[in-house]
């Protein structure tokens, strides 16, 4: 059960990583990175959007792809302690916080 879970991580890892590449390729908006309130055909400032999240997209969707694939591996092939598996659930936990309220306060910042 827990490997649905660990590819559910990767899949959206690579999710963020595809889109952010193409914002910053298309120099287009994403609209399954920004939220439903924000007007994408006419926005404030698309490339500051697009310049301050590429790299936190970078980020997190590593971290995703990278925790996500580490849990699936230690779940088919490791017996690890219950701290080290909660460690792992905390980052993922962090980086999902991280990444919506930065996503957040740069849609404030330059889509409104």
């Amino acid at each position: 059960m827990n490997s649905i879970f660990d590819i559910i991580e990767i899949l959206a890892g690579i999710f963020i990583l595809y889109s952010g590449f193409k914002m910053k390729t298309t120099g287009s908006l994403s609209s399954q990175l920004v939220g439903k309130d924000i007007d994408i055909i006419s926005p404030r400032d698309p490339e500051g959007f697009i310049k301050t999240m590429f790299p936190i997209d970078m980020a997190c969707g590593c971290i995703f792809v990278i925790l996500g694939a580490a849990s699936l591996y230690i779940d088919n092939f490791l017996s690890i302690p219950l701290w080290a598996n909660l460690t792992i659930t905390g980052v993922l936990l962090v980086t999902c916080i991280v990444f919506a309220s930065m996503t957040r306060i740069s849609q404030d910042r330059y889509l409104k």
